[in-house]
């Protein structure tokens, strides 16, 4: 090869790396705030056959929440008041709207907040009834 050719070579090789090199901004993940409304499921750690119900949050900037359940079909509201800890997230509220029995239930939950947009945790009656289980919630806004 000639020198000329050499050198063409040389800097198409170069050209052919750089560009094959290039690499492409990944997205950051989106952190989420606790703030908003939190949807998923909750279980009842006694009642296993009855599966996954729906469960939601909405978590104010104020500090309260409302939370709304189904049990068979059947919705239920509560009201309450929130922390956060790091990232554990703890809820008391009291049923103010559902089936009579569980009207002024009171239940805490428990969980761990996950800034990509989850919490999964604990929910237990504080009383006059008794139950607990596991939450797994999704920030959608």
């Amino acid at each position: 090869m000639t020198s000329m050719a050499l050198v063409i070579f040389a800097i198409s090789l170069t050209l052919f790396q750089l560009s094959s090199c290039t690499k492409t901004d990944a997205e950051a993940p989106i952190n989420y705030p606790i703030e908003g409304l939190w949807i998923g499921t909750y279980t009842i750690a006694g009642l296993p056959a009855l599966g996954e119900q729906y469960f939601s949050l909405i978590i104010k900037p104020d500090g309260t929440m409302i939370n709304d359940t189904k049990y068979t079909n059947q919705q239920n509201l509560s009201i309450g008041t929130w922390t956060l800890n790091g990232t554990t997230l703890s809820c008391t509220f009291t049923n103010i709207y559902g089936q009579a029995v569980h009207l002024g239930v009171q239940e805490t939950t428990t969980s761990t907040w996950d800034k990509t947009g989850k919490l999964s945790g604990t929910w237990q009656n504080v009383g006059p009834q008794t139950g607990s289980g596991t939450i797994k919630l999704t920030r959608v806004n």
